[in-house]
């Protein structure tokens, strides 16, 4: 860069963001990085609030807040319509405690704005995690000899899965660029599926969720032979908890090895590998 340019600052967008306190942090370093004598007590005053110690708080993720300092913060921030809407949807989606209230704000964020990150992210991500089926069949078009007839996926999935939910399925995965029209069916493009920080948490307690209660049904379903349900229960020293956690991540990775290549695979495997405390310290 030659001497003189003048790098130009854009004013973030909130319709960009997943995190209401990311977006808060970034707002002020613009004001400041354009407005010199732009401060915190001045953001705090011109957005009514009492104190611009509370609003720290809240930048740094050490507290929460309600309604009213929404209204107020909307009001600071000069955002009007869709982004205002859009930016009172997000403190709720990531202050929710419960999953509950966490997907129904996620939904308001989606249908809020067809131009946020969150909506363009919904069709390739949310959806995928939303209903366990479209995964599976990703997986399943590298199997030996697959052919993409639905009422033949559908008996595979044992009628879990109906033919026009399969078919849905392949489009749906033909759409997002996960899978590719070929001369004799259908082949991966990129079967890795990834999330945005603020949104995995959920997704992945969706898609645990579903496999779980198919787990279930899979015990009485499936003959001994087919299957295996095991599980251990024993004591551990506290300290000892996150290096177990390490073991087992280590144990997912060397399963993978088992992961035939596309067009050799003759069945798909569902692993579920849970570890959480039943007692409880204090």
């Amino acid at each position: 860069m030659e001497s003189g340019d003048v790098i130009k600052l854009t004013e973030p967008d909130v319709l960009q963001y997943t995190n209401f306190r990311v977006y808060l942090r970034d707002y002020y370093e613009y004001k400041k990085k354009t407005q010199p004598s732009f401060s915190l007590r001045f953001f705090a005053d011109k957005a009514g609030l009492s104190s611009h110690a509370h609003l720290k708080l809240t930048i740094d993720g050490k507290r929460n807040i309600t309604k009213s300092t929404v209204t107020k913060l909307i009001h600071g921030l000069g955002l009007i319509n869709q982004r205002a809407a859009y930016f009172e949807n997000l403190v709720f989606f990531n202050q929710a405690e419960t999953d509950e209230e966490k997907k129904a704000y996620y939904e308001q964020l989606v249908k809020s704005s067809p131009r946020s990150k969150l909506h363009k992210m919904d069709k390739a991500q949310f959806r995928i995690f939303r209903e366990w089926h479209h995964s599976v069949i990703l997986e399943m078009v590298g199997l030996r000899g697959f052919k993409a007839i639905p009422d033949l996926v559908s008996k595979k999935l044992h009628g879990m899965v109906t033919p026009a939910q399969v078919q849905e399925s392949l489009d749906l995965l033909l759409e997002l660029g996960l899978l590719v029209k070929t001369a004799n069916g259908y082949r991966q493009r990129d079967p890795m599926i990834t999330t945005d920080d603020e949104v995995q948490d959920m997704m992945v307690k969706l898609y645990h969720q579903q496999m779980l209660r198919i787990s279930a049904n899979m015990l009485n379903e499936l003959p001994s032979p087919d299957r295996d349900f095991s599980a251990l229960t024993f004591s551990i020293k506290r300290e000892d908890f996150p290096n177990l956690k390490k073991h087992i991540q280590l144990m997912r990775k060397e399963l993978l090895d088992f992961s035939a290549k596309a067009g050799e695979g003759d069945d798909v495997v569902q692993v579920n590998i849970q570890l959480f405390p039943l007692t409880r310290g204090v």
